[in-house]
């Protein structure tokens, strides 16, 4: 948390019962921001829209009476969106974003938050995300006792490793897949093995790839390629995502991508080109959701199964 998005923090109002949650724009108040618990939260034009925080911050006083927070293993979480975008259903990708920020912060997997049970937005919310409720309590708000209710989730923890010939089969299982049944990918006929380490071992230590694991198993695989041979195009790099397909939509791309574009800062690229077929919208939401913005279109420059098929650029400065 910095001081200037304290300052703006403290001056958000919250309408009608949710005003519970608004703060009193006091020293106090900006003091408690800055107690190092508190996250802020930017949108792609470093605006704060948010804020996370964790620990003991996050705690309510009558979850502390019941022995809520015993139970060890748990981060305990909050999470404060600006009112202005509050009932637009930015809440979801806020919460999946702001979970996987805070997995990668503790290397935590349980995490556990507490809401007012008048709040079923926002335990809506966490329950599609997979969040579980636990237990209700009363705490005092304001002099009054108030009902609320302790959530708990525990996400899976993925690692990421280098490609290595012993990952060569089950990669090319994966991107195999994606030939024979999607446009995903314009190979229309399997790739062998020695063409798939082709395209994801590399030659140059600048161009990195790695597999995806839950539990040592490999869910997918993300890497990063040369978006052009030319020289001047020596700090641009294409950014590539396959998953198992029984695994796609549970978050694990977000992951990924943040992951890659993190490596891609350390290795010096300036920015980073996703192509993808336009059919392909999963692929094409979920560059958008992470700041990268579609900058070319080429029409019908494919064509499998019988269909012409488009390709869009999509493009992310780091």
């Amino acid at each position: 948390m910095k001081i200037v998005d304290a300052e703006k923090i403290v001056t958000w109002k919250y309408e009608n019962e949710y005003a519970m949650y608004s703060f009193s724009k006091s020293n106090e108040d900006i003091q408690e921001l800055m107690n190092g618990e508190y996250f802020s939260v930017l949108d792609e034009l470093e605006r704060v829209v948010g804020f996370i925080c964790c620990g003991e911050s996050a705690r309510v006083p009558g979850g502390t009476l019941i022995g809520l927070y015993q139970e060890e293993g748990y981060l305990d979480i909050g999470l404060g969106l600006d009112p202005d975008l509050t009932g637009q259903k930015k809440g979801s990708v806020f919460l999946k974003q702001s979970l996987a920020f805070l997995q990668n912060q503790f290397n935590s997997s349980h995490f556990r938050l507490v809401v007012a049970t008048f709040n079923e937005r926002a335990i809506k919310v966490y329950e599609r995300t997979g969040f579980k409720r636990d237990k209700e309590f009363h705490s005092k708000v304001n002099g009054e006792d108030m009902l609320f209710i302790s959530m708990k989730m525990e996400m899976s923890i993925y690692s990421f490793e280098e490609i290595t010939e012993q990952d060569l089969t089950e990669v090319r299982e994966i991107y195999n897949y994606y030939v024979s049944n999607t446009t995903i990918s314009f190979h229309t006929e399997e790739l062998t093995l020695e063409e798939i380490k082709a395209s994801v071992i590399n030659r140059d230590p600048r161009f990195k790839s790695f597999v995806i694991k839950e539990e040592n198993e490999i869910k997918g695989y993300v890497l990063i390629t040369q978006y052009k041979s030319k020289q001047a195009y020596d700090f641009s790099g294409e950014v590539t995502i396959y998953l198992k397909p029984d695994i796609v939509g549970k978050g694990i791309g977000g992951t990924a991508l943040r992951f890659i574009e993190n490596v891609a800062r350390e290795q010096g690229f300036y920015t980073l080109i996703a192509t993808v077929c336009m059919e392909n919208t999963r692929s094409k939401s979920l560059f958008e959701k992470h700041g990268y913005e579609q900058c070319a279109m080429f029409k019908g420059v494919g064509y499998k199964f019988d269909r012409r098929l488009d390709i869009g650029s999509f493009q992310k400065v780091l």
